[in-house]
């Protein structure tokens, strides 16, 4: 299921990282002696998953944790013909983490920099549209973009855990993923404009932080 969720974001975005993300997991969390001050660790707002990622030199050396139980959840999605809310929750914590692995190695191969905001916006926007993309797959082109929008930004909570610059940062990702994945219900989901989508969401990925901070701004006031 890792690898069908990779699919679908990096044929959503027209990107290719050339990597299994699967082969990058790991299902017990790496101790703090094991990290450096060279790893940045790309936690989920759950605090259930990470990316750990560490250069030594020009090599980008990565990891991701996902717990052995939201691994084995997400294979009975796969068999699921309904995408019930229960599901969704183990859904969009491995999306997210698959979403950081992606843009963390696609603008590596693109020698762009990237901040840790940047990433949680854009995996916010991922989870929702990979949702809206896999809900549609399995459900004869029904889209219940209502549920999943109330889903990851109404009822979304964060983990007492993380620190609170980490809070603050979780959230102004989230409200302005929120706007964002608004404007696109209304403009594109609504009329059935799935070509229009796709171009709006593939030019958003490839902006970086300022520039999506800046996109998202000027379409709430146009």
């Amino acid at each position: 299921m890792l690898s069908h969720i990779q699919k679908i974001i990096e044929k959503i975005y027209k990107v290719e990282t050339f990597l299994n993300v699967e082969n990058y997991l790991i299902h017990e969390p790496l101790s703090n002696t094991l990290t450096n001050q060279k790893s940045c660790k790309i936690k989920s707002k759950s605090s259930k998953g990470y990316l750990l990622i560490s250069q030594d030199g020009e090599e980008l050396n990565l990891a991701l944790y996902l717990g052995r139980e939201t691994v084995s959840n997400l294979k009975n999605i796969h068999l699921q013909k309904d995408f019930s809310s229960s599901n969704l929750s183990d859904f969009f914590l491995a999306t997210e983490e698959i979403s950081h692995f992606i843009y963390a190695v696609w603008n590596a191969m693109n020698n762009r920099q990237i901040t840790i905001f940047e990433m949680e916006l854009q995996a916010e926007v991922d989870k929702y549209i990979t949702a809206i993309f896999y809900s549609s797959s399995i459900n004869s082109g029904r889209v219940p973009a209502k549920n999943i929008k109330k889903k990851l930004f109404e009822d979304s909570v964060l983990n007492q855990d993380l620190l609170s610059e980490e809070r603050e940062r979780y959230r102004d990702a989230n409200r302005m993923a929120m706007k964002y994945c608004h404007y696109l219900e209304s403009n594109y989901l609504k009329k059935n404009d799935i070509t229009s989508l796709v171009r709006d969401i593939r030019h958003f990925y490839r902006l970086g932080q300022n520039g999506k901070i800046n996109y998202i701004n000027d379409i709430l006031f146009h």
